[in-house]
């Protein structure tokens, strides 16, 4: 094993977080406390904030490479997105899977080429650049099963940073507050005192909890979701393409598609 840099600074900045915030709870420092603004928030409180993202970070940069680190905070902002995958563009995928079918009948180079560059950025056009190379249905299923798996293995990562995340939160969130009862316990001569130590107790206990339950672990079992959405469509083409590879009939390439799609779906579609 070898020294990752990366690590060994986020490490430090979390460390660096994470003591800054004890020791404004403490006294020790009074950087925060000094800024009149943030005395006006009653549920804002920074130090103990620094300690449980501190924390966090610390956990998670140890753990795991910093750029999935990177990811799982980017991801957060993914909290309200949805899968490519639907019931609607499956369906979408199947038409266009036809229609592909007739264009490589019909001229399989040229309609090869096209596709590839038309779907570069999906895994259809990485599917058809194997066609053009002229490899086997065999091949083109285990490489495309490979590059799906790992694409989908990539994102899972992140989940599994963003769980560990949520994890640690609350934990940090009880380590913030045993310094907010340390600072409490010694004010117990005047009791007017102890008020910051018990609200930096309460509120750092508040903000791990919140963080945990509010955004690591929803937003890591949305992104879950989402890859296995993704996942089970990019199979889907997958499957139509390896037909149009072994020069099936559209109506064969439609039926058995079809069993993909979800009953009720195919009902409302045919009504309409």
């Amino acid at each position: 094993m070898r020294l990752s840099i990366t690590n060994l600074l986020g490490v430090i900045f979390s460390l660096g977080m994470l003591i800054f915030g004890v020791t404004e709870i403490t006294g020790a420092t009074d950087v925060l406390n000094n800024i009149p603004a943030l005395s006006d928030y009653r549920f804002l409180n920074l130090p103990s904030l620094f300690i449980v993202l501190g924390g966090v970070l610390n956990a998670v940069f140890i753990t795991y490479q910093p750029r999935y680190v990177g990811k799982a905070f980017g991801s957060i902002f993914l909290l309200f997105s949805q899968a490519k995958a639907s019931h609607k563009t499956l369906y979408t995928d199947l038409e266009n899977i036809l229609e592909w079918s007739d264009e490589v009948k019909k001229d399989r180079v040229n309609a090869l080429t096209k596709l590839e560059d038309e779907y570069a950025a999906d895994v259809s056009g990485y599917l058809f650049s194997l066609m053009s190379t002229n490899y086997s249905s065999e091949d083109i299923q285990s490489f495309g099963s490979n590059h799906i798996e790992e694409d989908y293995f990539r994102k899972i990562v992140t989940v599994d940073v963003l769980r560990a995340m949520g994890g640690a939160a609350p934990s940090f969130g009880m380590f913030g507050t045993l310094f907010g009862l340390i600072v409490m316990l010694g004010e117990l001569e005047n009791p007017s005192g102890m008020g910051p130590g018990l609200a930096a107790a309460l509120i750092t206990t508040l903000y791990g909890i919140s963080l945990a339950r509010f955004i690591f672990y929803p937003v890591a079992e949305k992104i879950k979701n989402v890859a296995q959405l993704n996942k089970f469509r990019e199979y889907f083409i997958l499957e139509g393409i390896l037909m149009i590879n072994d020069k099936k009939s559209s109506f064969y390439i439609q039926d058995k598609l079809t069993t993909y799609l979800q009953r009720d779906f195919k009902k409302s579609k045919d009504a309409e």
